[in-house]
């Protein structure tokens, strides 16, 4: 499913394509970005590599995109526009139907998992952005995400919902995040983004942490 492309509009540097054919060539392009930034850094990233994978010119490049830093930004809003609609579909998914606690974890733990593994290297490269800039979009939505899904997953809670329970959940988030970006990080880790193994790890994880010892909450 392509981007849409009116989320990059208001992007300074960046110039709308009219025609489909402009539309097909900005397409190619930002499907080859996303492509190549899972095998290399966002620094290794030439625009030349860029138009050769997209079969394009450098030319047709710089009439759409005024540098590499305004394509990438434009990967990167197309990423959060994403996680906006996700976020507010995974919501009203939640609130459609009854879920039991394991469930819920369980679907969460394969949404987040398949989301990180399909924009790689564009999140690989937003987070070593962070770590120099100091600011992350990205990071902030997968905040309001889980702000929205702690409390449904306090009211299914078996000690009900609390403020302690939910702190719980907070962390046991902290902990779920850390894996996907240390797999991001690290092209891997003991278990790839690619293994369906990682969601169920990261699921049991999140339960067995939050459910044991509920005397104690």
């Amino acid at each position: 499913m392509k981007a849409d492309l009116r989320e990059l509009e208001n992007l300074a540097g960046f110039q709308v394509p009219r025609y489909a054919p402009g539309l097909r060539t900005t397409h190619a392009m930002l499907k080859a970005g996303r492509r190549l930034l899972r095998q290399m850094s966002l620094e290794q990233l030439t625009i030349n590599d860029l138009c050769a994978r997209a079969q394009v010119t450098t030319g047709a490049f710089y009439t759409r995109f005024e540098s590499k830093d305004v394509f990438f930004s434009a990967l990167q809003l197309l990423v959060q526009a994403e996680l906006r609609d996700t976020t507010a579909l995974r919501m009203t998914q939640f609130d459609a139907r009854p879920w039991s606690l394991r469930e819920m974890i369980e679907f969460i733990a394969r949404n987040l998992r398949l989301w990180a593994y399909r924009h790689e290297g564009v999140l690989r490269a937003s987070i070593i952005q962070r770590a120099r800039e100091g600011d992350d979009p990205i990071k902030r939505l997968n905040m309001a995400y889980i702000e929205k899904a702690v409390p449904r997953l306090a009211r299914l809670h078996p000690a009900g919902p609390s403020a302690q329970v939910e702190q719980r959940i907070l962390f046991a988030f902290q902990m779920m995040l850390g894996t996907l970006v240390y797999a991001l990080v690290n092209h891997g880790g003991t278990l790839p983004l690619a293994d369906r193994r990682t969601e169920r790890e990261m699921a049991r994880s999140f339960y067995l942490y939050i459910t044991e010892e509920l005397t104690e909450l």
